[in-house]
């Protein structure tokens, strides 16, 4: 009888112990649209309605741990943090009727840099800019069973034609809504072929969906697309923001690629990486240009440093001057102690305590806590 009364009691106080233990809620703001943020939503979460989430990164922006991270949690929930608040306040109140301003944004690896670039393009998107987005360059330049044939148009240079009309699919998915809306159209005729033409006059998703369905035209047709966009923006008919992840990967001394001839060729030789330095020129206006650069980016070298100038070098610093550095750091006391708490609302994290253990093996690095508190 003693020994039930223990065991009872030991039952009743373990419940007791649970029921006074309460899950933590994590901070959020009740400001949905990106538009309305100010530094008083610093640090809390917001969610993003997946139809956007879908319209936006459905071909890339989003780190994949991300992404199965929102499938379990079945929401798609940003911190609100000051490096990508501090773009988007730039571009409320930029002059629009100067060339585009360029923000380089730069940290450790796993600091946030590609969450804080999508909670740009977040309201770039909201706030009806054009997004020419590039979602992780290194992808370009890895081999994977890429085809790779030398151009037909420039002398030298080598195309990633399947690669390209992959990135039209995600420019037009983008921003089908918004072309339609302003109806653009391409200024000049563009000739393929005998028997393929784009007439003047044409809609710019005209020219895209050919791009598109005859590959073999898709990486001129990226680049013209960019022409076109620049030249509308400058005449006032449009805004548009430039937003590149893994910028520094333009500037690799090599890449994984071969030609059918089976000859190695260098990022410069790419057609569409030329198209994306000639996006990041600072010689329109009516837009804005954001870059990240990352160690991880940097495929051939090790890059013990993350600061722009081991990433871009000389090279990159005078392609891009003048910009506005970013640095996007770790996490602060508060972001992390309301990250564990996001965490433990979802059951992310079940055991509660050892923050300060978590803080030391992580660092406060947001994707490498991520990744601690998932075996807990």
């Amino acid at each position: 009888m003693k020994l039930y009364r223990r065991i009872c009691g030991y039952a009743t106080s373990a419940v007791k112990q649970d029921v006074q233990y309460q899950i933590p809620i994590a901070v959020r703001s009740l400001k949905s649209n990106p538009i309305d943020h100010n530094q008083n939503d610093v640090s809390k979460f917001y969610t993003i309605e997946p139809k956007t989430v879908s319209k936006i990164f459905q071909s890339g922006g989003l780190p994949k741990p991300f992404v199965e991270q929102t499938q379990v949690f079945a929401e798609t929930a940003l911190m609100i943090r000051k490096p990508a608040l501090e773009v988007i306040n730039n571009l409320k109140i930029a002059n629009y009727e100067k060339p585009a301003v360029r923000y380089l944004m730069y940290g450790k690896t796993g600091s946030g840099k590609s969450l804080s670039l999508a909670h740009i393009l977040h309201y770039a998107h909201t706030a009806k800019f054009i997004l020419f987005h590039i979602p992780y360059v290194p992808i370009w330049l890895k081999y994977d069973r890429k085809e790779v044939t030398w151009s037909s148009t420039k002398e030298g240079f080598a195309d990633i034609p399947l690669v390209a009309a992959q990135w039209l699919k995600h420019f037009l998915h983008q921003n089908e809504t918004i072309l339609q809306e302003l109806n653009l159209t391409t200024s000049k005729e563009y000739t393929w072929s005998i028997r393929e033409t784009t007439p003047p006059g044409s809609t710019l998703k005209d020219l895209i969906t050919h791009g598109i369905n005859r590959a073999k035209y898709a990486c001129d047709i990226m680049d013209i697309l960019l022409n076109e966009l620049k030249m509308h923006c400058t005449n006032n008919k449009c805004k548009m923001i430039v937003a590149i992840d893994g910028f520094n990967a333009f500037f690799n001394e090599k890449t994984d690629l071969k030609t059918e001839d089976r000859v190695k060729v260098k990022p410069q030789q790419i057609t569409m990486v030329q198209t994306g330095l000639s996006a990041v020129k600072s010689d329109w206006n009516n837009g804005a240009i954001v870059m990240i650069t990352s160690p991880r980016a940097s495929l051939n070298t090790r890059r013990e440093s993350h600061l722009p100038i081991y990433l871009i070098g000389r090279e990159g610093f005078q392609l891009i001057d003048p910009f506005i550095p970013i640095m996007v750091p770790e996490l602060d006391k508060i972001e992390f102690n309301n990250m564990l708490d996001y965490y433990e609302e979802k059951r992310w994290l079940q055991k509660p305590g050892g923050r300060q253990e978590l803080e030391f093996l992580s660092s406060r690095l947001p994707a490498e806590l991520m990744i601690r508190c998932a075996p807990l």
